[in-house]
């Protein structure tokens, strides 16, 4: 699809809608988490997560360490996340400076769940904290540069669901649509606000096709496939048709 740029078009929603986590993420109370499967530094982990409007987790309560440890743990059965997996503290701008995580013994009360004597900074620059895959998932201080795996937080009362559109090169919305292999199913809906709510409340739609028929009509397509990641020939350019992402 050769496409110049997106356009990202904010739709309002009710309070309702916006507790639905985006598909592939888990909901733990206020939150939603996912958990990138692919080895990588801490820094590469965070720019992950920032894409999709997160951030790196950090457990703020033992029922929060608990969920997301048992989350690594289901999608890394049998054997777990082997090594670890990065969370959101770091001391890299001042050395003992920890950030978003809460030192033994400070007076603030806040959860910590740091291995007995850590962090040591017992190799220089050992500057990021991640969640072990030991002792109920205690923390430790790393490299930053070291591989792991890592768990994304999305607060939900930040998560706005956005419709995008392709821009072609002309500067023009151009119309790609999924063809119906990827179609789970078709409803009437009387515009984008409509169709959008519908496939936020379905668990497998990723995007949605809007066709608009005249007089009124519209017809809405589910599918389970996001624009962004179909092949070529999956995507076809109708007249009044477009397809948009979540």
């Amino acid at each position: 699809m050769d496409v110049l740029s997106v356009l990202l078009l904010m739709a309002g929603f009710e309070a309702s809608v916006a507790t639905v986590c985006p598909m592939g993420w888990h909901r733990y109370g206020k939150a939603c988490y996912f958990v990138i499967k692919e080895l990588n530094t801490w820094y590469k982990a965070k720019s992950i997560c920032a894409a999709s409007h997160a951030s790196l987790a950090v457990p703020n309560s033992l029922e929060e360490q608990t969920f997301i440890l048992e989350l690594l743990q289901l999608e890394f059965n049998p054997d777990g996340p082997g090594n670890g997996a990065w969370i959101g503290c770091n001391d890299i701008d001042k050395e003992g400076d920890w950030q978003n995580c809460p030192l033994r013994g400070n007076d603030t009360n806040a959860y910590q769940n740091w291995s007995e004597g850590k962090p040591d900074n017992r190799h220089f620059a050992a500057d990021c904290a991640m969640m072990g895959d030991w002792r109920k998932g205690e923390w430790g201080d790393q490299f930053c540069t070291n591989l792991r795996y890592a768990t994304c937080e999305l607060a939900i009362i930040d998560y706005d669901p956005l419709f995008c559109l392709q821009i072609g090169s002309d500067g023009r919305i151009i119309s790609p649509c999924l063809t119906d292999n990827h179609v789970l199913m078709e409803l009437q809906a009387q515009g984008l606000v409509s169709c959008g709510k519908a496939c936020l409340s379905h668990p497998k739609c990723s995007s949605f096709n809007l066709k608009d028929q005249g007089q009124g009509k519209m017809v809405c397509k589910l599918n389970d496939l996001a624009l962004q990641n179909a092949a070529k020939e999956d995507v076809v350019e109708i007249e009044n048709c477009y397809g948009l992402d979540l």
